[in-house]
């Protein structure tokens, strides 16, 4: 058998095991040794393929599919620099939980460690980022091999999807020449059918909890990507409990249409001035912690029962205040509680945190709301939004204006975020990712300058594929989150150059670069005006904003919630 057919059978083994594992999108950045991977992936009706020159834009984008589709994306590059440009966006699918089966194409092991061009060690080069690193055998013209290379294929995709879910890296390395043969089907190989069930408690163990938490105060706790089914399950189980719950806005708690009183939307506010008489007896936190700092300070302070419930075993808890660890699937632990007798809790506690919440109601309401302000531009782009949209929001002050602001929504909307490592790096990717697995949806993507400046190559996917995405970009010159951090204390010339660090970019010229629609807002209402026009193809909204007067008006926001909790409460 020649070569070639070796080759394309090889691969056309190993995409078949892809597919069977559940992969349906993949993400190709072209290149020469990539070639037969791409081609053979590209020809296959099964899995809609997106091509994406830049390989960090590439990452985030997959990123941002598997998000949305809650399924593995495969991501394939030629060899070299394009393998490690892949790093942020594995970084990120790791801390998020986020399947990716990242495909790296390799120079043959001849060709390694001599000098060949394009050649580097791509083994194990993204380390503890990725669940499990495999090199691939070279292809070979055997049964044996096909059916090695499908597994290969089917076995990582699975295991990316598995619990706890992560991106999986396999090297393949490849021999000239490269171009596959079109001609040939896809070779028989033995498929696998993989059934995997859930983790779930004993009744015994259900019966246990119950018997603890009757009667007594709770708080629950919301982290981002909580499971959407749970949603409803956890409110009922508030409500039958009298406990409160304090969900992080990609939680997806707040915005998922139900109007209930257990729903604190607005504690990343009163939280930081209240502190006597808010003490629960059960804290029962759900994933990940969210990004509000002075939740997480609060959480700090509790001496009391910590349950901490995951999916996986992963012992997401930094702030080592666990007492209880519950590895159980969401919706069966919490449909599992529903079915036991529960005894609620004084109803003086959950009225003491409506009370604060109308506390910041009232305030945002003696907001000048003809502000061209940043936290009024972010309570713009949420209220314009209408039933199934998605919203991603980006790192740094966004989504903490969002955390501040968002309230409980009648409207039931999608909240995405990269909340792995936090970066403002890939987010306009991740955005488009999301955006493009379901074009029937409108996104939105509230992003600030610097954010959308590091991902300036993703905005082509935007346009490429014509997506139905808006881009807010809040242009306050520079990174305005460090005008409400210690470092705004340095001299000005530190803080300017190392922290404002000012770009003067052009969002106009940026978007005509890569034809994308422009606007520019510079009011509310023109702004309210723009976002309720929702135009099927993508552009970009600059808003422009100044750093150090929104930095002031958060503080004096804040010091209005203050004053009137120090009036009117005892807690």
């Amino acid at each position: 058998m020649s070569h070639q057919s070796s080759m394309t059978n090889y691969i056309n083994s190993f995409i078949q095991g892809l597919i069977d594992g559940g992969v349906t999108q993949a993400v190709i950045s072209p290149g020469s040794r990539s070639t037969p991977v791409s081609i053979l992936l590209h020809q296959r009706s099964e899995i809609k393929t997106y091509i994406d020159v830049d390989e960090r834009s590439a990452g985030f984008f997959a990123v941002g599919l598997s998000k949305a589709s809650q399924k593995p994306v495969a991501l394939v590059c030629t060899s070299g620099t394009a393998a490690a440009n892949y790093l942020p966006a594995v970084s990120e699918a790791k801390q998020s939980n986020v399947p990716l089966v990242v495909v790296t194409t390799d120079r043959p092991h001849e060709l390694r460690d001599n000098g060949a061009p394009q050649t580097m060690n791509q083994l194990n080069m993204y380390g503890s980022q990725v669940k499990q690193f495999v090199e691939m055998a070279l292809p070979e013209g055997t049964e044996e091999m096909y059916q090695y290379a499908y597994v290969q294929g089917a076995k990582l995709s699975n295991l990316s999807y598995s619990l706890p879910q992560g991106p999986v890296h396999l090297n393949l390395p490849l021999r000239e020449p490269l171009l596959p043969d079109l001609d040939l089907a896809v070779p028989k190989v033995k498929s696998v059918n993989t059934m995997t069930g859930k983790r779930c408690l004993s009744n015994a163990e259900i019966e246990k909890i119950s018997q603890n938490w009757s009667g007594k105060k709770g708080t629950f706790v919301v982290g981002p990507s909580f499971d959407e089914e749970a949603v409803r399950q956890l409110v009922d189980l508030a409500e039958q409990l009298g406990w409160v719950i304090l969900a992080d806005p990609l939680a997806n708690i707040r915005t998922f249409g139900i109007n209930s009183p257990t729903i604190s939307p607005y504690y990343d506010t009163y939280l930081r001035y209240v502190k006597e008489n808010m003490t629960p007896d059960i804290i029962v936190r759900f994933g990940k912690l969210p990004v509000s700092k002075p939740l997480n300070q609060w959480l700090a302070t509790f001496t009391g029962d910590y349950y901490l419930v995951e999916s996986a075993t992963e012992w997401l808890d930094a702030s080592k205040m666990m007492t209880t660890l519950i590895v159980s699937d969401e919706v069966d632990f919490l449909s599992n509680m529903l079915e036991t007798q529960l005894k609620r809790a004084d109803e003086s506690w959950l009225e003491l945190f409506n009370k604060l919440d109308q506390i910041v109601v009232n305030s945002i309401k003696n907001q000048d709301t003809t502000l061209f302000s940043e936290g009024n531009i972010t309570q713009v782009v949420y209220h314009t939004m209408q039933e199934n949209d998605q919203l991603f929001v980006s790192n740094s002050m966004p989504i903490r204006d969002l955390d501040t602001y968002l309230p409980v929504t009648k409207e039931r909307v999608t909240i995405y975020g990269n909340r792995g490592v936090n970066g403002i790096d890939g987010v306009t990717s991740t955005a488009i990712g999301v955006a493009a697995n379901d074009t029937t949806r409108h996104t939105r993507l509230l992003i600030g300058d610097l954010s959308c400046f590091h991902d300036t190559t993703g905005l082509a996917m935007a346009t490429k594929y014509q997506l139905p995405i808006t881009i807010i970009v809040i242009n306050n010159d520079g990174g305005g989150i460090f005008s409400m951090l210690s470092q705004k204390n340095l001299p000005t010339s530190l803080f300017d150059d190392l922290f404002a660090t000012s770009t003067n970019v052009n969002f106009e010229a940026m978007a005509n670069m890569v034809s994308l629609d422009y606007s520019s807002a510079e009011s509310l209402i023109e702004l309210e005006s723009l976002l309720n026009d929702r135009p099927n193809y993508p552009r970009l909204i600059e808003v422009r904003t100044n750093r150090e007067e929104n930095a002031e008006l958060r503080r004096a926001f804040q010091q209005q919630v203050r004053q009137t909790i120090e009036r009117d409460m005892t807690c």
